[in-house]
């Protein structure tokens, strides 16, 4: 010990030692630097971009660039690549007539064509268009050097401008840096994504944009680089949008989706180039060359760029910053420690400044980890020091044990008293010479049950040398000097210092608030408030109970409904009220037995469980009993009252034994009682409700149906009127009712047969969320099997609306899932949207904020305002079937169809015909110019497995589907 404390003096009389060593450490690491450290500052610096620290958002998402994807899908209706070039003339005419701002065409055409034909269509379309940007690419050469791989003279001479598509990777072979100016001897071409730019929008100046880079201009190396900058993802996560080339050359795409906007051209076939793997993508995930410069542009454009700095500022700041502390020499102070914290986080806080303040990227790993590693050297001399005091900090803790408000008893092997503090020997009721050296068991003060329990205690943890806490707490009785109280119980081992145990500490702390506190919060929660009487949670346990027991004999429960107890209510007020149902459940306490259990339901309404009966008699003279103890007379205010009930019985396993069902019974009951006027007792009969027990047994069925599963998703085809193609599938939930009506096999129920229990049960947004989960899923799997995926309409209910959560259970669903939100689809009824037209409005905008789309269903049999169906993002409305079925014979439903029509294509929703039975409906909704039908003419509601038994999800189709045949019919 004498040793340390000599060794920890003469470290503390060099207190600067550490931050000496960490400058030292500091000049080593860039000196060498080592590649891991390059690693960790590219690291960082990912982390911090993808946390927030990027430009700003662009003030319209139109400045986001077009890809024309040269997919799979257009190689297979164009033919293989290469293309020959008057197929690339043939894109750049489209987009010239579509009027874009500016295209990027990154495919080197530096070879010439075999047919000189191609390569002067080619360049006639490139002048033509005059905005088009051709890339420039460095090559190495075979014998050492680098090489410019340039376009056919023609070409480049018709080009907009010449931008080079030079990508150098990082540390971590990724690419996140790029070149603003590059070029061979000297830097001549401005980089693909800012000669673009520069073509499609007014050109900015270089300048503070970038550092300028040594490109190592050496005879071996001629590429010259300039203005270096490290490319940000954007701080809004924005979609790249890909349209296949194929639909931008057979017409699909429309021109106003193209006007104005810049495109860039690019293979993004599997197999086809070299894939960048880059943070732009997250996760380092590859990404095609012409995505990575449409993201370079897209940066550039809103200034999402941020230039590196040299590594000399990282040595220059680390030394400026050690030097400081060095010259500080912080001590154990709180100053002191703040200091050294402050000096540790600095390097992170500097980069994070720079990099969102200035657009400035300067790597501090090294720093880093020198002023770490020099505040972990100064924080080990601060712990010897803190070893040197901990001698005076023992002298103390007997001043501590005595202060504490837990009895503390120090025993040794034997279990004899040792010590004990100042709660101790109160307990006792004894001084310290009179305890000290007895045993532990004739401290008899301490009450028959404690000894025992705290003999057993100190043996067990004596034994197992460990530290041992009874559970709960012992009751110590009360003693001439204080009352009865709640011991908690702990004992922990005490060792020498060859690591030997040599005694016991026991700890007796004092709980009797808390217990007290605990069980009036029990008693709370399962009591009435008002009455005492058990509540609805202790009443249903209680019957649980009962029903359990095999020898409760008839066991019934009694439903009791005070009759016109609002009257008191309404003219003496609550306080009276009160008054009456206080004096109300003390009679109901009185008539009954202890065995029973007497709760208040709620309000006006009590609830009896009786057991022990011998028969229906027995049941029906305890309700005598408890009509007449309600009867007697009650005084308020000088007027005497008196009250009638109503009472229904369920006698159990008789008509259930399920405790719920038997609530409702003995309600159902009583509402026979009320129906004659009151008064009056009723035992629950099977024919006295047949529709409410029906209606209770689907609902216990609906609910035992979500645990296991018995719900079904079945997909209804839609089918585009103008190309006959699959447009989307709408969701219908059906339900397997085990049993079904006939009590044999099962029966697959329709929405109609239970939707409106699961609305009134509150069961309808479990069910909701089950069909978003299950869709979703479904989706995913499609996708995965690489099928014809489309859209999939999910119908929301009204109570799903309310509130906010609908949209975090669809967030949460898409996240699960991973789909693309417009996959999915959203369909709510007229009614529910013109229910709250404000809260609607608000709900439907967050949700079409995800990118899920919006339809509104059985349009036309509510009451729709145009005012407010313009104000929700709604994407198509549905006609309802009630219209499609007489559209034919009912000229006024052809009108309302017709109108309905107009209306929606005014609106800029697309409109979908359900119902749709016959081939006189389907003509008539083509001549009025219907976008999308669907109906038993075209495909009943099928299972997953049969869409794809059927081929309708198919990613080939063998054969020319049924409705595409209809509809050329």
């Amino acid at each position: 010990m004498k040793a340390a404390q000599r060794i920890a003096a003469v470290l503390l009389d060099h207190g600067r030692m550490p931050w000496l060593a960490a400058i030292a450490l500091l000049l080593v690491l860039h000196a060498l630097s080592p590649r891991a450290l390059e690693r960790a500052d590219l690291l960082v610096h990912d982390l911090l971009v993808t946390q927030g620290v990027s430009a700003d958002a662009p003030a319209s998402a139109v400045s986001a660039p077009l890809v024309i994807a040269i997919d799979e899908a257009s190689l297979k209706a164009l033919g293989a690549w290469p293309w020959p070039r008057s197929r690339h003339a043939e894109l750049i005419d489209a987009l010239n007539r579509a009027g874009v701002a500016g295209i990027g065409y990154p495919v080197m055409f530096a070879e010439p064509s075999p047919d000189p034909r191609e390569d002067e269509r080619l360049a006639e379309a490139i002048a033509h268009a005059g905005n088009v940007v051709l890339p420039v690419a460095p090559v190495a050469r075979r014998g050492g050097g680098i090489d410019t791989l340039l376009p056919l003279p023609a070409l480049a001479a018709a080009a907009a401008r010449l931008g080079h598509v030079d990508v150098e990777l990082d540390a971590d072979a990724l690419a996140r840096r790029l070149f603003l100016e590059a070029g061979e001897h000297r830097p001549q071409w401005p980089a693909f994504a800012w000669a673009l730019l520069d073509v499609s929008q007014p050109p900015r100046p270089l300048a503070g944009l970038g550092r300028q880079h040594d490109g190592g201009a050496t005879a071996a190396r001629r590429w010259v680089r300039d203005h270096e900058v490290i490319v940000l993802p954007s701080s809004h996560d924005w979609p790249l949008r890909h349209i296949p080339a194929v639909d931008l050359l057979v017409g699909r795409v429309p021109p106003e989706t193209l006007r104005g906007r810049t495109v860039l051209v690019g293979v993004t076939a599997a197999g086809l180039g070299v894939p960048l793997a880059t943070p732009m993508s997250g996760h380092g995930a590859p990404m095609t060359s012409v995505d990575f410069h449409a993201r370079a542009y897209r940066a550039l454009s809103d200034g999402a760029v941020v230039t590196p700095l040299s590594p000399r500022w990282s040595l220059f700041a680390g030394l400026l910053l050690l030097g400081a502390v060095t010259w500080v020499g912080p001590k154990r102070r709180m100053r002191d420690v703040a200091l050294v914290v402050a000096a540790v986080l600095l390097p992170w806080l500097g980069t994070f400044v720079l990099l969102d303040g200035l657009s400035r990227w300067l790597g501090t790993s090294s720093v880093a980890i020198a002023v770490t590693l020099g505040a972990l050297g100064w924080l080990a001399i601060q712990s010897l020091r803190l070893g040197l005091r901990l001698n005076r900090a023992n002298a103390r803790a007997d001043a501590t044990l005595q202060a504490i408000s837990d009895a503390v008893f120090r025993l040794d092997m034997q279990l004899h008293v040792r010590y004990l503090n100042r709660q101790a020997l109160a307990l006792v009721g004894s001084t310290i010479d009179h305890v000290q050296g007895r045993a532990l068991g004739d401290l008899v003060v301490l009450g028959r049950d404690l000894l025992i329990e705290t003999t057993a205690l100190a043996e067990r943890c004596r034994d197992s040398a460990r530290s041992v806490t009874r559970p709960g707490h012992v009751n110590m009785p009360a003693g001439r000097d204080g009352p009865a109280r709640a011991l908690r119980l702990s004992a922990s081992p005490l060792f020498d210092a060859s690591g030997r145990i040599e005694g016991v500490v026991l700890v007796l702390n004092d709980v009797s608030d808390t217990v007290d506190a605990a069980e009036r919060l029990a008693h709370q929660a399962t009591h009435d408030a008002l009455t005492g009487l058990p509540n609805r949670l202790l009443l249903r346990d209680r019957l649980r109970q009962v029903l359990a027991q095999r020898d409760a004999g008839v066991v019934a429960v009694m439903f009791v409904d005070l009759d016109r107890f609002k009257r008191i209510n309404d003219s003496l007020g609550h306080q009276q009220g009160d008054a009456v149902l206080t004096t109300l459940a003390s009679r109901l306490r009185t008539v009954c037995r202890a065995s029973d259990t007497v709760a208040r339901w709620g309000g006006d309404e009590f609830m009896i469980i009786l057991q022990g009966l011998g028969d229906r008699d027995a049941v029906s003279r305890v309700a005598s009993k408890v009509m007449h103890a309600v009867g007697q007379t009650i005084t308020l205010d000088g007027v005497d009252f008196r009250f009638s009930c109503s009472i229904g019985v369920a006698i159990a396993h008789e008509d259930s034994s399920d405790p719920d069902v038997l609530f409702a019974m003995a309600d159902t009951a009583m509402y026979r009682s009320k129906s004659q006027a009151g008064a009056a007792i009723h035992f629950y009969a099977h024919d006295m409700s047949a529709g409410t027990r029906d209606w209770i047994e689907l609902e216990s069925d609906l609910r035992h149906g979500l645990e296991q599963n018995r719900f079904e998703v079945h997909y209804q085809p839609q089918y585009e009127l103008a190309t006959g193609r699959l447009s989307a599938l709408e969701a219908l939930l059906r339900f397997r009712r085990e049993g079904g009506t006939t009590g044999a096999g099962s029966e697959l129920l329709q929405p109609v047969d239970f939707i409106a229990v699961a609305e009134e049960s509150g069961l309808i947004e479990e069910i909701g969320d089950w069909v978003l989960q299950a869709v979703t899923r479904q989706i995913a799997e499609w996708s995965r099997q690489g099928l014809n995926v489309v859209p999939v309409a999910v119908n929301v209910s009204a109570r799903q609306c309310l509130g906010r959560s609908l949209v975090r259970r669809v967030s949460e669903a898409l996240t699960r899932s991973g789909i693309e939100p417009s996959l999915l689809r959203l369909e709510l009824t007229e009614t529910t949207a013109m229910s709250d037209v404000d809260h609607v409005a608000a709900l439907l905008a967050d949700i079409h904020a995800l990118g899920v789309s919006l339809s509104v269903d059985d349009f036309g049999t509510g009451y729709s305002s145009l005012s407010y169906l313009k104000r929700f993002p709604i994407d198509e409305l549905k006609v309802d079937r009630s219209f499609v079925r007489d559209l034919v014979r009912d000229a006024d439903d052809e009108a309302i169809v017709r109108a309905t029509i107009a209306l929606a294509h005014g609106l800029g929703m697309r409109v979908v015909a359900e119902g749709v039975e016959n081939d006189e409906q389907l003509s008539r909704l083509s001549a009025q110019g219907c976008d999308v039908v669907q109906g038993y003419l075209f495909s009943r509601p099928l299972s997953a497995a049969d869409l794809l038994a059927n081929n309708i999800l198919g990613s080939k189709q063998r054969s020319e589907p049924r409705a595409l045949r209809l509809i050329k019919s």
